[in-house]
């Protein structure tokens, strides 16, 4: 099983590459990234993704038929532009996989996001030393098991056999009808056979783990465990052996053996880009990220303005008024710098005092005139 993401690039060469046979999926969060940028709706909204994640063919066809009603040109688009698998009820039950998106990459990209700023030698090598860490602690982990089946698959289990309201209908040779009633007050039903390890609604089949559906009549039975009817794939064995391979440790750069390889490889002459360099990969606005700074009218349903200052046509009795023309502010430049230049003259102004005084020391009587200026606005 292959998962790619929409790139074209990536998608003809697996495609190319792997052509005998292996079951070829698509991201759903891609394909939903690319479907929103033409195509936008509450019918999308509400079916697309229940569309993507319904493991029975009945579920489905409900959404997608919903959606086709609504809009058969983004379905004739999805067809066209996306003809790999991205909806559960078609994967294979071999790899008991129910992936939808490529999220493990992102994972492995967020475990190596420090270590991502290196050269390409020194990130393998590192990359290398924390596959070999990795391993290294799975192996311990695992030799401390003393289970049949790994401890988180068994915990999630007897969480969700909690509870189960069903009714059981039992049949011949461990095959029963269960029965139950949804939120919406609709009846459904759904056959188990336990010996071939199925149920009508598929998730059995897909996941290689019990169902809701078969967790009741699982323990509805004597002698009866779950544990008993989970895939070989949640294993402690199979665990082990997926770790039983060793990465084997290396000596350092300096002591590798020299390749004369005739020729002397330069790096490329980049520009530092200003300021810290980003470590954190840029989130969608389908995943919370930072949207843009384009905004729609909840008035018009144009983009580019606010209800509050929308003046567009809208034939709808029950749309609000338009707002009001904002009023025009009056711009007063020349009675400013005359004020200004008023307050520079009084400013400058000063007053000027003259004081006449005698000479106490001189024969002749003469008197000293002093000149003072001071300004107003003291």
């Amino acid at each position: 099983m292959i998962s790619t993401d929409a790139g074209k690039g990536i998608d003809s060469a697996v495609t190319a590459v792997f052509s005998n046979g292996v079951e070829h999926r698509e991201c759903m969060r891609h394909l939903v990234k690319n479907f929103q940028k033409r195509y936008r709706g509450a019918v999308f909204k509400k079916h697309l993704w229940p569309a993507c994640r319904a493991f029975n063919k009945k579920h489905y066809e409900h959404h997608y038929k919903t959606m086709q009603k609504a809009s058969p040109n983004a379905i004739k688009w999805i067809e066209e532009n996306h003809k790999h698998l991205w909806n559960r009820w078609r994967f294979s039950p071999d790899s008991k996989c129910d992936y939808v998106t490529n999220n493990i990459a992102e994972t492995f990209n967020s475990w190596i996001r420090k270590e991502k700023a290196q050269p390409v030698i020194p990130l393998m090598d590192r990359i290398r030393q924390m596959i070999m860490e990795k391993h290294d602690l799975r192996r311990r982990l695992s030799n401390k098991m003393i289970d049949k089946i790994l401890p988180h698959v068994t915990k999630d289990l007897n969480a969700k056999s909690r509870n189960l309201n069903y009714v059981i209908h039992r049949g011949h040779n461990n095959t029963a009808e269960i029965q139950g009633t949804t939120k919406e007050l609709k009846t459904w039903r759904h056959t188990i056979d336990l010996d071939n390890r199925t149920c009508s609604c598929n998730r059995w089949q897909i996941t290689g783990l019990p169902c809701t559906h078969a967790l009741c009549f699982i323990n509805s039975l004597r002698n009866k465990s779950a544990e008993d009817y989970i895939d070989d794939y949640y294993s402690v064995d199979v665990f082990k052996k997926a770790y039983a391979r060793i990465v084997m440790p290396m000596t350092g750069r300096n002591q590798w053996p020299k390749v004369d390889m005739g020729f002397k490889l330069w790096p490329p002459i980049l520009k530092r880009a200003a300021g810290r360099p980003r470590t954190r990969r840029m989130k969608g606005a389908e995943e919370g990220g930072r949207t843009s700074g384009m905004r729609q009218c909840k008035r018009c349903g144009q983009f580019g303005h606010m209800m509050k200052t929308c003046n567009e046509t809208v034939y709808d009795s029950d749309a609000p008024p338009p707002a009001a023309p904002k009023p025009k502010k009056e711009r007063n430049k020349k009675t400013k710098a005359a004020s200004t230049a008023s307050t520079q003259q009084s400013q400058t102004r000063a007053c000027s005092i003259t004081i006449t005084a005698p000479l106490t020391n001189s024969p002749a009587g003469n008197t000293r005139r002093l000149h003072i200026s001071l300004p107003l606005n003291l």
